[in-house]
């Protein structure tokens, strides 16, 4: 039995083709635990795999910024870019003859747009940004995540995921709670290893990883991902860090204080506000 604190890493797409492909497959292994798979050439195999399979949600967290010079009226680019303006996932402003858009690489595959990833571009000043961050987090910190339906959303995946084996050495990681104290410690671990030996055991009695799932706690750990437009990371520390609906739950409280913290660290003067 392992007992870990909660954290919160960003991780920083690279802003070309390659590299978002590599974002998208480090995104989408994260739910089978399946990192170790990663080589530098193993990215397009991934997402091609999940294009051909359907399994294009793990798509969404390719951050994709254009930059496309405005089109003759009625070519393809035309009505490509009326796509783009009336899709709920992107975001787009025009200025001086440019569109400035940001999408994701779901909305280019499921609308026959990939043609478009030759605009892509660093994002300038009249981009919206999105950022991608990954969480180290219990599962009853993942039920309350997913209720921000406006992001993308990768989570360990209990129902593949199976603890005894060596991968994860043969044991399950759960999250300290922040309101332990010290005399608790103890008492807290042995009850944990009583959880701990109970689902390795029906995992020995030949029941699935999925099935044997049945035993295990909201204090579980799991690493969670969460890509979204800085709108909505802004609503999220709103209502998780500063608690302006109520009080936060405190282990959410303590990831959303950690997000809110990097952005207030890496603040970018030339980062435009968002309405």
């Amino acid at each position: 039995m392992n007992l870990v604190n909660q954290n919160v890493v960003p991780i920083v797409q690279e802003n070309t083709v390659d590299g978002m492909y590599k974002h998208i497959e480090l995104c989408g292994r994260t739910c089978y635990k399946s990192e170790d798979k990663i080589t530098e050439t193993s990215a397009k195999e991934f997402v091609d795999r999940m294009i051909n399979s359907n399994h294009t949600a793990m798509l969404e967290h390719g951050t994709v910024y254009l930059s496309i010079p405005k089109p003759i009226v009625d070519s393809q680019c035309y009505k490509d870019l009326k796509v783009l303006k009336h899709n709920n996932y992107t975001r787009w402003c025009s200025k001086r003859g440019i569109f400035y858009i940001t999408t994701n690489y779901r909305v280019l595959v499921e609308n026959d747009l990939t043609r478009l990833i030759n605009y892509i571009v660093e994002p300038t000043y009249y981009h919206k940004k999105r950022y991608t961050f990954k969480f180290t987090i219990c599962r009853q910190v993942s039920h309350e995540a997913v209720r921000h339906r406006h992001f993308s959303f990768a989570q360990e995946s209990t129902r593949f995921c199976n603890y005894n084996k060596s991968k994860f050495g043969g044991s399950i990681t759960f999250v300290k709670p922040n309101w332990l104290s010290a005399d608790e410690l103890s008492e807290f671990q042995d009850d944990l290893n009583v959880i701990e030996a109970i689902y390795f055991k029906w995992i020995e009695r030949g029941w699935t990883a999925q099935q044997a799932a049945y035993f295990l706690p909201n204090g579980t750990k799991c690493d969670f991902i969460m890509t979204g437009f800085m709108s909505d990371w802004r609503h999220f520390i709103d209502l998780r860090s500063k608690g302006i609906t109520g009080a936060p739950h405190p282990l959410m409280k303590e990831v959303a204080d950690k997000v809110f913290e990097y952005f207030k660290s890496n603040s970018n003067k030339h980062e435009k506000k968002e309405k």
